[in-house]
């Protein structure tokens, strides 16, 4: 999953989740993020995707396209 998760994403992580990104970015690289994890991860990703990775037409950034792109790793966790 490493390949998936590129140093975009990294910096995503780090902003969204602050001083616990590094044990995240771990989890997400290892496939161990718990159930609750996935969900507020994807709750914090699209908050983000909602507030600063839209246009006023609801088209999205390229800002916007690196979080559905993180969300989409997120949510893969969920299929294991």
């Amino acid at each position: 999953m490493n390949s998936i998760l590129t140093l975009s994403h990294q910096q995503i992580i780090a902003t969204l989740c602050g001083t616990d990104n590094s044990v995240i970015v771990s989890k997400i690289i290892d496939n161990r993020l718990t159930p609750n994890e996935i969900e507020e991860l994807c709750g914090l990703i699209s908050n983000e995707f909602m507030l600063n990775g839209i246009t006023e037409d609801f088209e999205p950034t390229e800002y916007g396209k690196e979080l559905e792109e993180l969300l989409d790793v997120v949510n893969r966790m969920r299929l294991k």
